[in-house]
């Protein structure tokens, strides 16, 4: 795999306020999560004998149909339930225990999508396409960088989410990476033995369980969450991958993404509007438009609607049907090329490096 070096830029201020998990609920704005990741905590905690119930009532969220994967909640509730939970158990190792625990379901139909993927850097391009599926756009962000033979995952708070009133919290910053760790040992059914793990917050009076979960130095007041490993682990194969379950479990997101934006389903059909466009090279807004019988202007308002661009649906069907695409060895670079609307193999694969970090022709060797 070629390595190159990306800034992360981390921007995140140093004081990320704190509030009562009633406050955040009352005051934040409506950002969203799936409740299957809150669902998970109530599990881990029934197992330290604290019943979901009392969970709900110290921290104050409001009525949800927890039984339903469909079902979302403001993502100030969870929040407010991962305060409540430290506050009622004490435990600060909550969020390793909720790593232990991660499974598919915890990620609602994104867990299935990765986990079968053909390898773990398979399954890491997948999280910033789908990831609305768990938690909505405004709150954090997920970037990945190689550099010098050593991967980095980082979850970043945005601070105008802080600004706006959704805390930062501990326990579920904790909970995150430590899924992220847990669920990847879990689907690649292997060792995935990491060289540092970074946490933006102070550490806890003991890091001994952190040490002896993650199996590596752990920093805290690092200034950003990040699981640090050996690149040569992104081609780990996964236990479980299933080409053709994975493009059933992505399609399924994407119709997920649809209906949680109340897109009415633009999303898909501007994607099916693009497939017959883009060997000629008229996938272009106005192409689009027309083949849908709308103008452009009422294209854009409907993606808005559903926080799209018609760049960001162009860009994230290329990057998935170039991955199709390159398994099929009758084709070559510069068939894909074309099939994906580029005018030059060169643009193809400058697009291609920028998404996998990877020559298409060096992509293809390892499948």
């Amino acid at each position: 795999m070629v390595c190159r070096k990306i800034q992360l830029n981390l921007s995140i201020h140093d004081n990320m306020p704190r509030s009562d998990p009633a406050t955040a609920v009352a005051s934040a704005p409506t950002l969203s999560v799936g409740t299957a990741y809150a669902r998970r905590l109530f599990e881990v905690l029934e197992h330290l004998g604290l019943p979901q119930a009392a969970l709900i009532r110290h921290a104050r969220v409001g009525p949800v149909d927890w039984n339903t994967a469909q079902e979302r909640l403001p993502l100030a509730a969870l929040v407010a339930l991962f305060q409540s939970a430290l506050a009622l158990t004490g435990r600060r190792d909550l969020g390793l225990e909720f790593g232990r625990q991660a499974r598919p379901d915890t990620f609602n139909v994104l867990g299935y999508a990765l986990m079968t993927c053909r390898n773990i850097e398979e399954a890491i391009g997948l999280v910033p396409l789908y990831r609305r599926v768990v938690f909505d756009f405004g709150y954090s962000e997920t970037r990945f960088a190689v550099q010098d033979g050593v991967a980095k995952l980082t979850w970043v708070v945005l601070p105008q989410a802080t600004q706006d009133g959704l805390p930062y919290c501990d326990l579920l910053a904790e909970s995150l990476i430590a899924s992220w760790f847990g669920f990847g040992r879990w689907i690649a059914a292997a060792d995935m033995p990491l060289r540092e793990v970074r946490f933006f917050h102070a550490a806890p009076a003991d890091v001994r369980p952190f040490e002896s979960f993650f199996g590596c130095p752990v920093g805290f007041s690092a200034g950003e969450n990040s699981i640090l490993f050996a690149a040569e682990l992104l081609a780990q194969p996964l236990a479980q991958a299933d080409a053709a379950l994975n493009l059933m479990m992505r399609d399924e997101a994407r119709k997920k993404i649809d209906r949680m934006q109340g897109s009415d389903g633009v999303v898909d059909q501007v994607r099916q509007a693009m497939l017959p466009l883009m060997p000629k090279c008229e996938a272009t807004l106005a192409d689009v438009a027309a083949a849908l019988h709308i103008t452009p202007r009422t294209l854009q308002r409907r993606l808005a609607g559903a926080n799209y661009s018609f760049q960001e649906v162009l860009e994230a069907t290329r990057r998935e049907l170039a991955q199709v695409y390159l398994r099929d060895r009758a084709l070559s670079a510069l068939d894909v090329a074309l099939l994906l609307g580029y005018a030059e193999q060169s643009s193809f694969t400058r697009a291609f490096r920028n998404w996998f970090s990877s020559a298409p022709s060096v992509w293809r060797q390892g499948r």
